[in-house]
């Protein structure tokens, strides 16, 4: 699986004429069923409007088929599973004739996606099927049971709060892009991010050595973003911050979602310490383009 290296996508907000997609721009669509998926909250949340991110759709009054880029996830899933077969071959086509030059002229050589509906899923894949198509499991975790108590560390677990938020502005931190970045990216501001959101981090002195931040939201719950600087990895930071994240979650009513790919061990084996509870697994797909 390639790395999922950060993107902003910038194709204009109307597409070439004759084109099935559409841009979204300030449109509610919390009420389009048909593209909504309660098992998929990093891309439902973006659809709904609680957190940012890129949306293309097929009809912006009744969509039937949309296109969700995540900035935290680093790639896109297709929503949505249109009865008219053309919508297919018209999506296929805005894809290679406005989406991929896009990436292209941004960097990126692949295009990486998962597919939410199993019907549409199959239709895609046959479309595709002159590509030579990679694919990996992605395994999804849920928590909404507290911990007892919280592992002991020498490093400072802090909320990310107003004050923090402050301090992070200020310069306290000298790698304070380690953690703006991820919240402006998924929240467009840090107020957003502190309405809708929750987080922590662990320092050391003034450097932020690990942080576990919700970049996503949609009907209470949180996909888990979570990373440890390399210089302050195998000290059991994951684990300390994934407590009081599912500790400050449950006090919020919300529930926690951690998701990670087959090959990331780590990552799954960190989840599965900490006692999520597995949901479910799908492939995510990748081509050169």
């Amino acid at each position: 699986m390639p790395g999922t290296e950060s993107i902003r996508l910038h194709i204009d907000e109307q597409v070439r004429m004759g084109l099935v997609m559409e841009k979204i721009i300030n449109t509610d669509l919390s009420k389009c069923t048909t593209i909504l998926y309660d098992d998929s909250p990093s891309y439902s949340g973006i659809v709904a409007g609680e957190c940012t991110g890129d949306v293309w759709v097929d009809h912006i009054e009744n969509p039937t088929l949309a296109l969700v880029y995540s900035f935290a996830v680093g790639g896109f899933s297709i929503m949505g599973e249109p009865d008219d077969v053309s919508v297919y071959d018209d999506f296929v086509r805005f894809l290679r004739e406005t989406l991929f030059v896009e990436l292209k002229s941004k960097g990126m050589n692949y295009f990486e996606f998962s597919v939410e509906s199993k019907r549409t899923e199959e239709k895609l894949l046959r479309l595709f099927a002159n590509e030579n198509i990679n694919q990996e499991d992605e395994y999804f975790y849920r928590s909404s049971r507290p911990y007892d108590h919280h592992k002991m560390t020498p490093y400072n677990i802090i909320q990310i709060d107003s004050d923090f938020i402050t301090a992070l502005q200020t310069g306290k931190y000298e790698n304070a892009k380690f953690l703006s970045e991820r919240l402006l990216e998924s929240w467009a501001t840090y107020e957003q991010f502190l309405m809708k959101s929750i987080g922590y981090v662990a320092t050391h002195e003034n450097y932020i050595a690990a942080l576990i931040v919700g970049t996503a939201r949609y009907k209470k719950v949180v996909p888990i973003d979570i990373e440890t600087d390399e210089s302050h990895r195998q000290k059991g930071l994951a684990l300390v911050l994934t407590q009081h994240f599912v500790n400050m979650c449950v006090e919020k009513g919300l529930v926690a979602q951690w998701d990670c790919v087959e090959s990331n061990i780590a990552s799954r084996r960190t989840v599965e310490k900490a006692g999520f509870k597995f949901i479910k697994k799908k492939p995510v797909y990748w081509f050169e383009i």
